[in-house]
């Protein structure tokens, strides 16, 4: 198998994409159950079709909805016997995916659920109720327009515009 990610890196590409090709060759983060992937228990991966060896391999690594299965956990990473980071390559693909407008609808509900209400979940009367309850103290509407600015300052929201624009 060939990589077909393309990437960007200068110098350093030949050595990522030596890298690359020693973790589609082994799986290795993959395959072990009680430490690996999240991913790798989805009944579309197996240990001869893994979820690196699907990301890495697609025939069009940044239309793979599959990448946005990664969480950035680096378990990959920290069981790679090789010193591989396969987590490089998918951020890669996700950074290029979200620039030509082809980030997972889920994620981009996500970010646009967080830059507008600070919060990753809708914050509700029982959700306010049960952090009374544990004692934790009220989410501060202060939060939200730090993150708002914090978008804006680093172009995420532009970003954001030209995806919803791409998606027209």
């Amino acid at each position: 198998m060939v990589l077909r990610a393309e990437y960007q890196l200068g110098d350093e590409e030949k050595k990522l994409e030596e890298s690359a090709e020693i973790c589609l060759k082994c799986g290795v983060c993959c395959v072990l159950k009680a430490h690996s992937c999240h991913a790798q228990y989805d009944e579309q991966f197996d240990p001869t079709h893994t979820f690196v060896y699907d990301c890495l391999g697609s025939e069009n690594p940044t239309g793979n909805l599959n990448i946005w299965l990664c969480v950035s956990c680096h378990k990959c990473e920290e069981l790679c016997p090789y010193d591989v980071t396969p987590i490089e390559f998918i951020e890669a693909m996700k950074a290029k995916a979200f620039e030509l407008g082809l980030a997972h609808p889920g994620v981009m509900s996500e970010i646009e659920q967080i830059i507008g209400t600070g919060s990753a979940f809708p914050v509700t009367g029982s959700s306010v109720r049960q952090r009374e309850a544990i004692g934790l103290e009220p989410l501060d509407p202060k939060a939200q327009d730090e993150l708002k600015l914090i978008s804006e300052e680093t172009g995420l929201t532009e970003r954001l515009n030209r995806y919803k624009e791409a998606q027209k």
